[in-house]
């Protein structure tokens, strides 16, 4: 048996803008098929070169999409009993597949389903910005009052602690990937932790300067899809409130769920996305009753008509030619893609499909 992880996040933002109606799931799953079927490029390429796929497992109960990233170059070797290496046996054309898997649930919630080398969460919200023009902002799902405890917090210190050898830059984004990454090439063995504190001494201004400073790198941190393969990590500081010192363990904040998985199915893909499927479906039905418990009630219906058919390497390309388009033509640029229509309503068309 192996262990695998189920984090819960929530789809609160789209274009943007507050999300308070149910997230066009089944229509995104309903658009990836269809150009399956018909063959139709659907691989994306983010800013960083990270090589992005997605497909359709399931439309029901729940939409359930797989996202792989796709890799060709550094792949690893297999070998036998004694240690003898070879490559990877692929075919002309293969690529290594590593696979996470999403379900889109009640309340704009999304259950995903990893692994150690599976894409993270924020991967999925890049491919559906870049293949459909579906700009999503995604949050964690949090334990019932920390989101609470954090905003009242006058956070001083922020600590973290993990592993050398599990030190990678691709554990996080932004500045802590340039800080993990660094400090995986300086060990090797042994725990890196790190500190950040607001200090004793300076004014009051450079204090609170410094302790926002810290705050946002937090809300990076909490953000990050890989926090389960941190041994610690804490923020302390005053409760505003009621002047009480709190230290919060932002590895329990999070509501994420452990779950045995069997290694030989999950590593036959015949059957994985199946058992996926099933054990993402068991996770919506017994943590039902939390979300209705701690999660804002989502009315409406979605709008399908925001989600345009798959256009082969997405809509960036698109975007981008329309942009220079806008801009050679003395149109303002800021109106390009904000779904705003244009004089003659081309733009809108373009972008929305």
């Amino acid at each position: 048996m192996a262990r695998r992880s189920v984090q819960f996040w929530r789809i609160d933002q789209l274009q943007r803008e507050q999300l308070t109606r149910p997230f066009p799931a089944r229509r995104v799953a309903e658009i990836l098929s269809a150009a399956r079927d018909l063959g139709t490029d659907r691989q994306f390429v983010s800013p960083d070169g990270t090589v992005l796929l997605a497909q359709t497992a399931a439309l029901s109960p729940y939409p359930v999409l797989l996202l792989d990233r796709v890799r060709d170059t550094n792949l690893p070797s297999v070998g036998d009993a004694l240690g003898r290496r070879k490559p990877l046996p692929l075919e002309p054309g293969d690529h290594l597949l590593e696979t996470s898997y999403f379900a889109f649930l009640k309340r704009n919630v999304i259950a995903v389903l990893t692994s150690g080398n599976g894409p993270r969460a924020s991967r999925m919200g890049e491919y559906l910005g870049g293949m459909l023009g579906l700009e999503t902002g995604l949050v964690p799902v949090v334990r019932e009052d920390i989101e609470e405890i954090l905003n009242r917090l006058e956070v001083s210190r922020f600590e973290f602690a993990l592993p050398a050898q599990r030190l990678s830059g691709n554990l996080m984004e932004g500045e802590w990937a340039d800080v993990l990454d660094s400090a995986s090439r300086l060990m090797t063995e042994g725990t890196f932790r790190i500190a950040l504190t607001v200090g004793r001494s300076g004014r009051a201004e450079d204090k609170q300067r410094i302790r926002e400073r810290i705050q946002q790198l937090i809300d990076l941190f909490r953000r990050a899809g890989s926090v389960e393969h941190f041994d610690y990590v804490v923020a302390e500081g005053k409760d505003s409130l009621t002047g009480d010192r709190e230290v919060v363990d932002l590895l329990k904040e999070r509501f994420v769920s452990h779950v045995e998985v069997d290694a030989d199915v999950f590593n036959n893909p015949a059957k994985s996305v199946a058992e996926a499927v099933a054990i993402l479906n068991k996770q919506a039905r017994d943590n039902e009753a939390f979300f209705a418990r701690t999660l804002p009630e989502v009315k409406g219906s979605p709008d399908n008509g925001s989600v345009p058919d798959i256009v082969p390497g997405g809509m960036t390309p698109i975007g981008e030619a329309l942009a220079t388009a806008v801009v050679a033509a003395g149109e303002p640029h800021g109106s390009v893609g904000t779904g705003e229509t244009s004089q003659g309503g081309a733009g809108h068309e373009l972008v929305r499909g």
